[in-house]
């Protein structure tokens, strides 16, 4: 049997007394604090081993009588290492990707230093099951306790994407233009994504992917490509196309018609309206005269009139005063409501339209050109009663 000091230099010193482990380099000036630990497993083993002193004989029911609660401690408070406090520069992303469990973040967190110890949010995952995570990049400080971490990542103020909002009715060098700006992506790269319809799974009879982004907010994980974005806008488009019950053989013809609406049209009810009046005149055969399509070739977007030049302009394929029916393609990227009203056009026999308040958007529609002229007399009136409005038209 050992000597009682050879016992007591055993038991009395408990793991965190031993010479202590070396800290990595960079842990060196962290504060670094233990708290007790589950120690479940350790506890087990520690009574396992006074099962195994009992049965032993008589003789190691004098060690276990003077040392038991010792051995039980010896096994049992080894501490859990955390770090003190909300954490301090630099910050570090950590990804949690689809499917992680708990225990997946919780070493993620170890490794990139933003806790102390694996253990330290373990522990505190076990402590609360409804702890939960959503996937995505999330910025946070290093040397954070294992309390602060899994606050902040399950804060979404902290987690890190690339967002951008393309608005309706822009033509597609303009959400390209915005797409590189607010997503930090080459223009060029974006230009080149678009390039071939056919890789989205796109038969443009224009050969472009004009209207075939569907223009919405969108977000997206640090590290996104051109490709990938142009893609989810174009399934984005495909669903809602989808949702409206339009055949993939009918894409082309309904997002050409939503996008001249789109363009022509401010207030919901007039989107339906102007489709009325372009399907009306398209089953009479009259020329669609649109001045939108006009300055779609043209490259002045946001104009709302046109030169007698520009509407002569043979040259001009989109020029729908002097081509009958639809242009080649769409000439901006419409919304839902856009294609809503492509596919479902009010009732009504109208054949024109103006807008007489470009401030408003408040537009009338009439069935006679005679009617129409009148309605065209009310709004240059509007454009003459002062230089604001003026500056409209």
């Amino acid at each position: 049997m050992p000597e009682d000091s050879n016992f007591d230099e055993i038991f009395n010193t408990l793991p965190g007394q031993r010479t202590p482990e070396t800290p990595p380099e960079d842990r060196l000036r962290r504060e670094v604090h233990s708290r007790a630990p589950g120690g479940r497993g350790k506890t087990v083993f520690a009574m396992f081993s006074v099962v195994i002193l009992l049965l032993s004989g008589g003789g190691v029911w004098w060690v276990w009588s003077e040392y038991g609660e010792r051995v039980v401690n010896y096994f049992a408070a080894e501490p859990t290492v955390d770090f003190e406090g909300g954490g301090a520069p630099p910050t570090i992303d950590v990804i949690v990707a689809p499917g992680d469990i708990g225990e997946t973040v919780a070493q993620k967190l170890a490794d990139a230093g933003v806790t102390a110890s694996f253990e330290s949010v373990y522990d505190l995952l076990l402590e609360d099951a409804t702890i939960t995570f959503q996937p995505g990049t999330y910025r946070l400080l290093t040397s954070m306790s294992a309390e602060s971490a899994l606050t902040a990542l399950r804060d979404s103020d902290n987690r890190v994407q690339v967002s951008f909002v393309v608005p309706e009715g822009l033509v597609m060098q303009q959400a390209l233009e915005i797409i590189s700006e607010q997503a930090s992506l080459p223009l060029e790269d974006l230009v080149e994504a678009v390039s071939e319809p056919a890789v989205y799974g796109i038969d443009s009879p224009s050969g472009s992917l004009e209207g075939y982004l569907f223009p919405a907010t969108y977000n997206f994980e640090p590290g996104v490509t051109a490709d990938e974005i142009v893609a989810r806008m174009v399934d984005e488009m495909k669903s809602r196309l989808a949702q409206a019950g339009v055949a993939e053989s009918d894409w082309h013809r309904v997002l050409t018609m939503a996008g001249l609406v789109q363009k022509e049209a401010r207030l919901t009810d007039d989107f339906y309206k102007a489709a009325r009046v372009f399907y009306n005149r398209l089953d009479v055969g009259m020329a669609l005269q649109s001045d939108a399509t006009v300055t779609y070739w043209t490259g002045l977007y946001d104009g709302v009139s046109t030169s007698d030049a520009d509407r002569a302009d043979t040259d001009n394929p989109y020029n729908t005063y002097v081509f009958p029916g639809l242009p080649p393609g769409p000439i901006s990227l419409p919304g839902d409501i856009a294609i809503d009203a492509a596919v479902n056009p009010a009732l009504g026999d109208w054949l024109y339209f103006v807008s007489v308040d470009l401030r408003t958007g408040e537009t009338v529609f009439s069935d006679t050109y005679a009617q129409h002229l009148v309605a065209v007399d009310q709004w240059l009136s509007w454009c003459r009663e002062s230089e604001e409005n003026g500056a409209y038209c």
